[in-house]
């Protein structure tokens, strides 16, 4: 595979980036833009037939990583990075859960617990998932090295793992019914996480230095994306009881850590995340089928003026108006482009704005 690192200015990115964990500007905003190359480059290649085998096959996910990369292009503070994946509830499966796979892009662990009264999470190092995930890590780094960046894969910890556990209205239950209980796992769910980032970290650290992950700001150290969707569904005096600990607790072990924030209805929880010192920011997401994003600028004001890092995808004709509204020091824009032309004219416009 050919170095797709040659295609950006990894250095000056890599010292945007610096600034923007400090809520400083280099030289303009930060923004990540991809796009497809006009011309598309396809290969023929036998394809898996059962979907798992498509999540699994390592030569599989090798060809769609450099199929990817080599009809991509990358403008501004994007770079070619690709994250190990067997979906989200990949952390919940190591500790005991089965992966099922709906397409390629959708998978889930099926509950196998009916509650968490006798749950005793442990990280078994014999556990399948656990051991593809390392192979799959390890080859990937060999790959990449001085070709692309390798991400920190997603962990779902927390609410969201014992979500997977048991079932969402099972563990809403549980909530009321035995929280002590619950925070204790939580606790262990915790440790466990700090386990597996530990080794992720270790594995890709061989190849590369500094980390990123599904969002997609580069830091220099030890980060990954902080996240527990569940706990959108309760109340912020809940969340503060159960959910809120463990965000702090994750963000102080790391250099630099984003709370994804997902939905109108996880806003009651920001109060508390933007009084974490050690958290650096969060990633708003209004959801699916919610307003756009410039109808969001006073959720995005309150972060930067917590002094916070903001983290936020917009479409591309949205650029402008949110980088007029908004604080640039702190701030970083993701969008997709359909075509090289629009990209780059999506660039124009953020380089007009050089502090």
């Amino acid at each position: 595979m050919r170095s797709y690192l040659e295609t950006v200015d990894l250095e000056t990115i890599k010292q945007r980036f610096d600034a923007f964990w400090e809520r400083e500007i280099l030289d303009r905003p930060m923004i990540c833009i991809t796009a497809p190359k006009d011309e598309p480059n396809l290969w023929d290649y036998p394809i898996p037939e059962s979907m798992e085998e498509k999540w699994t096959s390592i030569e599989y996910v090798l060809y769609k990583i450099e199929l990817t990369f080599e009809n991509t292009l990358y403008l501004g503070d994007a770079v070619p990075w690709y994250m190990p994946n067997i979906g989200p509830d990949s952390f919940t499966a190591f500790l005991g859960g089965n992966l099922m796979f709906k397409d390629e892009g959708t998978s889930w662990a099926e509950p196998f617990l009916n509650d968490l009264s006798d749950y005793d999470p442990v990280l078994n190092e014999d556990n399948k998932w656990w051991r593809f995930m390392g192979n799959l890590i390890d080859t990937i780094c060999e790959v990449a090295e001085g070709n692309f960046l390798v991400g920190i894969p997603d962990l779902h910890y927390g609410g969201d793992s014992l979500v997977a556990t048991i079932g969402a209205q099972k563990l809403m239950k549980s909530l009321f019914n035995e929280p002590e209980n619950v925070k204790k796992l939580i606790g262990k769910l915790t440790n466990i996480c700090t386990t597996v980032f530990n080794a992720y970290y270790k594995k890709i650290s061989r190849v590369q230095k500094g980390s990123i992950t599904w969002i997609p700001a580069y830091s220099q150290g030890r980060y990954f994306a902080l996240q527990d969707d569940f706990s959108g569904l309760v109340s912020p005096k809940m969340f503060q009881e159960f959910f809120l600990e463990q965000q702090e607790r994750l963000s102080k072990q790391l250099d630099n850590s984003i709370f994804h924030l997902d939905g109108p209805m996880a806003l009651g929880n920001m109060d508390y995340l933007l009084e974490i010192e050690s958290l650096d920011g969060i990633q708003w997401v209004p959801g699916a089928v919610s307003k756009p994003m410039p109808e969001w600028t006073d959720v995005c004001k309150k972060v930067l003026n917590a002094d916070k890092c903001l983290q936020i995808h917009c479409e591309p004709h949205e650029v402008e108006f949110l980088l007029s509204k908004l604080k640039h020091r702190g701030l970083l824009l993701s969008t997709y482009c359909t075509s090289k032309k629009e990209a780059q004219s999506i660039l124009k416009i953020v380089e007009r704005y050089n502090n």
